[in-house]
């Protein structure tokens, strides 16, 4: 049985990686209703992806989720008739703007938009929407800073998308190059 749904699994993940050629998808991950994630191009999903998708997740082209990155589109109904909680689920879309990066740990709940050009920090648990090109941290999640907007648009305005340009073969791939140590 265990060899049928491995077959199975490799069959699907292949058809899934033929309609979407440029998202990077790690393995492990858990996606229940795969049919309601709907991605744009150039996009990274870090291994350890958990996504509960009972309704749409969007994420835009650009964006990058690190590891073990959580995503909730349902929440159980604590005020319903059973305790602790109901048989009854609370459906709200997720949408992640476009060139968004999410870093590892990160949780995000029901309902929650992300702006693009967004920062979601390292262990951050998102429970309400992100204003575009802020950087976010803290459970639950609150703005740090933002981004500075005019670089965000001439970058975004000449196309300088790190997994387009990652794909193209057009950065840096030696680990040493890529490794620069803060001054402290």
């Amino acid at each position: 049985m265990r060899l049928l749904e491995n077959i199975k699994f490799r069959f699907r993940h292949r058809k899934w990686q033929r309609q979407h050629p440029t998202v990077e998808l790690h393995q492990p991950f858990t996606i229940l209703n795969m049919g309601n994630l709907e991605l744009g191009e150039h996009i990274y999903i870090g291994p350890g992806a958990w996504f509960i998708l009972r309704g749409r997740c969007t994420i835009g082209r650009g964006t990058i989720l690190g590891p073990r990155c959580k995503i909730h589109t349902s929440n159980h109904r604590y005020e319903g008739t059973m305790l602790p909680y109901d048989a009854i689920y609370e459906v709200k879309d997720v949408h992640i703007g476009e060139n968004v990066w999410i870093g590892a740990d990160v949780s995000i709940m029901p309902g929650v938009t992300i702006g693009e050009g967004a920062v979601v920090a390292a262990c951050a648990c998102v429970t309400k929407d992100v204003p575009a090109c802020a950087v976010v941290g803290g459970n639950p999640a609150r703005v740090l800073k933002y981004r500075d907007r005019e670089r965000y648009d001439t970058l975004k305005a000449s196309d300088s998308i790190y997994l387009k340009l990652k794909q193209q073969g057009v950065t840096l791939l030696d680990e040493k190059q890529r490794s620069q140590k803060q001054a402290q």
